[in-house]
């Protein structure tokens, strides 16, 4: 299964302004890490670390799959694992 539609939340697309990342990051670690995700606790299935193109490392949540859509998921959260 290979995903190939992102929805992101209302709240997802002000976090990405706020903490000065891009969805395409977003995009690229849970397409990369999905196989490797972790189960949250929170607000959404599931957690992706990743990082950006100048090694900045941040987190996830989304949920898999997105209705009946086993292709698409849908973006709760980002946030940046600043130090």
């Amino acid at each position: 299964m290979e995903i190939e539609r992102f929805i992101w939340t209302e709240h997802a697309e002000m976090r990405l302004g706020q903490r000065r990342l891009t969805a395409a990051d977003v995009e690229q670690a849970i397409r990369d890490g999905h196989l490797d995700r972790q189960v949250n606790d929170g607000r959404a299935e599931w957690l992706v670390s990743g990082r950006t193109a100048d090694g900045t490392a941040f987190e996830a949540i989304y949920d898999h799959p997105h209705g009946d859509d086993e292709t698409a998921v849908r973006i709760v959260s980002v946030w940046r694992l600043d130090s």
